[in-house]
């Protein structure tokens, strides 16, 4: 999978003209390391995915292939799940839905290992957010306040406060997140 993130975050750098260098920048990242990514021998993490996506006037989905893999059938299986993994700090994020282009909202399942965050940057875009806990724990601060969700429990919120997130069980813990509109 990382092979397909380079490769379509070059195709669409290079039709908007950005020079490596120049998109670098633009990321906060070096040069280099933007290289390593598009040739497939780096994986960003979930933050500088959705960073990237967004300079490209893109999604997180269209970087990873969602869209390469239509369907007719509503139905997402289990083991057809697109899984973007190594985001760092213990995070596995699962697409639960298949590409649509009228989708209003994506439906994402959280997988966060022991001692996995978020980053040590807060999130913060348009939209809006759910999320609810299936399994262990997690501290989500929004802003300066900091709330503490476990197994069952759910809030919703506006994406444009800063949010982060981390793992306070002491396993894994699982969260449906649905993210309205999609960017992933």
């Amino acid at each position: 999978m990382i092979k397909i993130v380079g490769l379509n975050m070059k195709r669409l750098r290079e039709e908007k003209g950005l020079k490596l260098r120049e998109f670098a920048r633009q990321l906060g990242v070096s040069a280099s390391f933007v290289s390593q990514m598009e040739k497939g021998k780096a994986s960003p993490s979930l933050s500088t995915l959705k960073n990237i996506a967004d300079k490209l006037s893109t999604t997180v989905g269209d970087l990873i292939g969602e869209g390469h893999k239509l369907t007719d059938s509503p139905v997402t299986k289990e083991e057809e799940r697109i899984n973007l993994q190594n985001l760092g700090k213990g995070v596995s994020v699962y697409l639960l839905t298949s590409q649509d282009s009228n989708k209003q909202m994506q439906p994402l399942l959280f997988k966060l290992g022991k001692n996995a965050n978020s980053g040590e940057s807060k999130y913060n875009h348009f939209g809006q957010e759910f999320v609810t806990v299936i399994k262990g724990a997690m501290e989500l601060k929004l802003n300066d306040s900091l709330f503490i969700l476990k197994k069952g429990d759910s809030i919703y919120f506006n994406s444009k406060i800063p949010h982060s997130f981390r793992n306070i069980a002491e396993g894994e813990t699982e969260a449906i997140w649905v993210i309205t509109p999609p960017s992933f």
